[in-house]
């Protein structure tokens, strides 16, 4: 009888099978992908809001600081310090009799459409955030030169004696006080004034444009600072302030000692009496992020943190106060923020609904004006 024998088949997979192997398997790749992109994008979200957290805190900080520092001259009442050393300071208003009126250690001025007249040619008007708010402070800085240091040619300093007078001077110090006087001390002067610019970047000629930051403009905190030639100079502080805005606590003018304020002011509602009896300043922030978030849109409310209660007592000020909804529709509230428009808003490329936005308020005592007689 024949033998027979039977071919066994090659094992394998059919066509139908391969493509559907291959079509779950693009399938579960796509899915990695697209957790592998969310988290991605997670992590630069998380990682811009810790990047905000930290501006937000150097930008009070270093507000802080130098509000802390105002009207400091070593000892000596403002009143008593003379002199009227010839420097280059700045352009427009911001000359040198304003750089070293050290009667006005804290000044201010509310946002306005443009600059403020008083500061007319300080800074030209495409590089000012109209609406946001102007702080100007004058102390003498900390560290004291030492009695053999020679003081640096062109920076101002002022040489006081403590509960004595002081004076101005470049260069050349002046013979009374006398260094080595029982009580004399040399100090750099400083003044300061912060205000917002709509762009960290300007570019070419230095003006702010919708072309700046690479058609992404960035709000940036800014510093007007004497420099070492007794120079005023325009510098960066940090990026992502959208909105400034300061109020001025200001102590009852019967009460010297009080150290709490009476009442807290605006800078256009201030006299020239307020002035010399502010003990505080609350100041309110608002930062943009700089990274774009498309997956969801971010509302803001400054005058709430719950955009459906306006009563909620968390506010900027009573001066500028602005809402942002799902649409990138930007609200201002009535007779505030002169002229004030977020820096995405009309930029279809960056929706302001895209950015994050965090307020912030703190109070800061000013202990040297607490300290001075009215």
């Amino acid at each position: 009888m024949p033998r027979i024998r039977t071919l066994a088949r090659n094992a394998g997979f059919s066509i139908i099978e391969l493509m559907i192997a291959i079509v779950l398997g693009a399938l579960v790749v796509a899915g990695l992908v697209n957790v592998l992109i969310a988290n991605r994008q997670a992590y630069h979200l998380q990682e811009a809001n810790n990047y905000n957290q930290q501006n937000m805190r150097f930008a009070m900080d270093r507000i802080g600081w130098s509000l802390r520092m105002a009207d400091f001259f070593g000892g000596a009442p403002a009143v008593d310090i003379t002199g009227a050393p010839v420097i280059p300071a700045g352009a427009g208003n911001c000359n040198a009799a304003w750089a070293l009126a050290v009667t006005q250690p804290v000044y201010g001025y509310d946002g306005s459409a443009g600059m403020p007249a008083d500061l007319a040619g300080c800074i030209n008007a495409a590089n000012y955030v109209n609406g946001a708010d102007i702080l100007i402070l004058r102390y003498a800085d900390t560290d004291a030169l030492e009695a053999a240091a020679v003081p640096i040619p062109g920076k101002v300093y002022l040489q006081v004696q403590t509960g004595g007078h002081g004076v101005l001077f470049v260069t050349t110090p002046p013979a009374s006080p006398a260094v080595g006087t029982p009580g004399v001390s040399t100090y750099p002067y400083a003044v300061e004034m912060f205000y917002l610019r709509p762009c960290s970047d300007p570019g070419a000629g230095g003006i702010c444009s919708a072309g700046s930051d690479g058609g992404n403009p960035i709000p940036t905190l800014m510093r007007l600072r004497l420099d070492d030639t007794g120079t005023l100079i325009n510098e960066p502080v940090v990026e992502g302030i959208e909105q400034l805005q300061f109020e001025y606590g200001v102590r009852d003018p019967l009460n010297p000692n009080a150290i709490v304020p009476e009442k807290y002011k605006s800078a256009t509602a201030m006299t020239a009496n307020d002035w010399t009896n502010v003990i505080a300043v609350r100041v309110g922030y608002v930062l943009r992020a700089q990274t774009r978030d498309v997956g969801q849109p971010h509302i803001f409310d400054s005058n709430s943190t719950d955009p459906a209660v306006a009563a909620f007592p968390s506010r900027l000020s009573n001066d500028c106060e602005y809402a942002v909804d799902t649409a990138g529709t930007v609200t201002i509230a009535p007779g505030t923020c002169a002229n004030f428009s977020p820096a995405s808003v009309g930029n279809a490329k960056n929706p302001a609904q895209q950015f994050a936005r965090i307020e912030m308020t703190s109070v800061v005592q000013l202990r040297n004006l607490v300290r001075a007689k009215p």
